[in-house]
């Protein structure tokens, strides 16, 4: 490459992540009229939010300005309740940062259930191959045993062989399809 290609895409490299920073910033006036920019939300309920970040303007609204409203607010009728029955607690709406802990650990559950499937799926895949290695061996004579009751070895005789062929494959139709 040429030197002149080089510096080219690197300066188009350092205008692409300067302009996706520059955004990156909170506008807004304070209690004094002066306009602040700073990479953290102001902490006033009386500043008035001109830029967020990700946000259109005047959308922001600090919790404390937004609880003031609230109770403002003429408070909606209750419907009235039976006889006997207890009132419903109405839940406030999850915050941003609950909503984002919930979709992450659903996310994390659901990628450790998908990891556990992937597992037991070569886990099975393993004893399968043994199990048709096992049967391919018997099949063909080669000579094969299996531990007695004293754990001293047995080796099987055509008609041993003949019966664990038939249960081997009854194993794979079962478990290995």
């Amino acid at each position: 490459m040429k030197r002149s290609s080089v510096l080219c895409l690197l300066a188009a490299a350092v205008t692409v992540s300067a302009s996706a920073n520059a955004h990156a910033y909170w506008q807004w006036r304070d209690a004094n009229g002066r306009m602040v920019y700073s990479d953290v939300p102001p902490s006033g309920a009386a500043a008035r939010v001109l830029r967020a970040p990700g946000r259109l303007a005047g959308e922001y609204q600090p919790v404390a300005a937004a609880s003031a409203e609230s109770a403002n607010a003429p408070a909606a009728a209750p419907a009235p309740a039976k006889a006997g029955s207890k009132p419903k607690e109405v839940a406030p709406p999850p915050t941003a940062e609950e909503a984002f802990q919930k979709r992450r650990e659903s996310r994390l559950k659901a990628a450790a259930e998908e990891a556990r499937k992937e597992t037991e799926a070569a886990e099975r895949e393993a004893r399968c191959a043994q199990l048709r290695n096992y049967a391919t061996g018997l099949q063909q004579g080669m000579r094969a045993a299996v531990a007695g009751p004293d754990g001293s070895l047995q080796h099987l005789n055509s008609d041993q062989r003949q019966a664990e062929l038939v249960k081997t494959s009854a194993s794979l139709e079962k478990n290995c399809r």
